[in-house]
């Protein structure tokens, strides 16, 4: 298991350093000066210069790139051109706890309804029943998380008061339910109907029809025999939604008001900072990494032909 680790944590270096290099271009080549937007007042040309060469954007480039790689190896992002007292580094430990926490939530409250509910649909005997969910997941797969949020809020939080319109509170409390919620719609459609399928798929396969000849308990075949081998799509599907909550909360985080990672990097593009917006870049693909690093250890550990093809 440890050599099969190491493989594919090897692999995620080059798509660290891809990503890198694309981001780094492309926002240098984006048109501007990262003094530009700093101040109501356009800044005297010589100012601009000293700031320039005071942060060495006056530089050649690939010296540029070079000497920020480099200190994005040793774990130094750099200070940030906006908010000029604070490191790269600082903000990261300032907004990225606030934004794992939503995600988080999220991606827990879908893990927890859409199984069950995907188990419910494809087992029930009832239509309407599983009609009734895919039609719930079928909507929340079709929404956009900004409209979710944007109805939510109106709903609760202008017509009926119940939850706050703007900012955050913590995690237990009432300003998270209409950022967590909205968040969470979209990987809970899809769990449940990616659950769904698997099921209907596992329910008539062999080893199940022997498992009810045996005269084992209804609950242990579905936990045990049809729930493990239809969680293995599941998985993909969980590992693919948790990438996207923890990089796409942008939306959440600007329309619901909250001080996360993806607000601050929206700011930092429309001020163009350099730092921020490459070393925002870089740790959201270190998720993304780990995430599907964490995907392929449980394809590992639940199913037996993965431990095999390994070990030929």
């Amino acid at each position: 298991m440890l050599s099969y680790f190491c493989k594919r944590l090897l692999a995620g270096i080059p798509t660290l350093l891809i990503s890198f290099t694309l981001v780094f271009f492309i926002a240098h080549a984006t048109p501007g000066s990262p003094w530009d937007s700093s101040s109501n007042r356009p800044l005297e040309p010589a100012v601009k210069a000293r700031l320039d060469a005071k942060y060495h954007l006056d530089d050649p480039l690939y010296v540029q790139y070079v000497d920020y790689l480099a200190g994005a190896l040793r774990g130094d992002f750099g200070p940030s051109f906006r908010d000029r007292t604070k490191s790269v580094a600082d903000i990261v430990a300032q907004f990225l706890p606030v934004s794992l926490k939503l995600g988080g939530a999220a991606m827990l409250l879908a893990v927890l309804l859409g199984l069950p509910f995907g188990a419910l649909a494809a087992l029930s005997r009832h239509p309407a029943v599983d009609g009734a969910i895919r039609v719930i997941s079928t909507l929340g797969i079709s929404m956009p998380t900004y409209v979710v949020t944007s109805i939510l809020i109106v709903a609760f939080g202008v017509g009926l008061g119940w939850v706050p319109t703007f900012g955050w509170k913590g995690l237990f409390s009432a300003s998270s339910l209409v950022p967590v919620f909205s968040l969470a719609l979209a990987p809970l459609a899809a769990v449940i109907r990616c659950f769904r399928t698997s099921m209907l798929e596992v329910m008539n396969l062999d080893f199940i029809r022997t498992a009810r000849a045996k005269g084992l308990r209804p609950m242990t075949i579905i936990v045990h025999h049809m729930g493990r081998n239809a969680l293995i799509p599941a998985v993909t599907v969980v590992g693919a939604y948790t990438s996207y909550i923890l990089v796409g909360s942008f939306f959440v985080e600007s329309i619901a008001g909250i001080p996360g990672f993806g607000r601050y990097f929206v700011l930092a593009v429309a001020a163009r900072d350099y730092p921020v917006i490459i070393g925002t870049t870089l740790i959201y693909a270190l998720f993304v990494i780990v995430i599907n690093l964490i995907v392929d250890l449980s394809y590992y550990l639940l199913d037996p032909r993965v431990r095999t093809e390994h070990a030929r």
